[in-house]
């Protein structure tokens, strides 16, 4: 802890403003698009999945009814 200083409130809330105001926020239309393409994306994922799930649960009822 040695050579630490101590910072007071306001220190602290005049670096979290500065530091607030290197934020870059996307445009609404990019955070559109790109919310568009995690949906569809997880859609695609979400079917993929169910096949492979029915694929595979009937390739163990075939062995199982051998």
């Amino acid at each position: 802890m040695a050579g630490k200083e101590k910072t007071t409130m306001s220190q602290r809330f005049a670096g979290l403003k500065s530091e607030f105001s290197k934020i870059v926020w996307p445009e609404p239309k990019m955070v559109g698009k790109q919310s568009a393409a995690v949906i569809v994306v997880s859609i695609v994922v979400g079917l993929i999945i169910v096949v492979l799930d029915m694929i595979i649960q009937y390739g163990v009822e075939f062995l199982v009814n051998l």
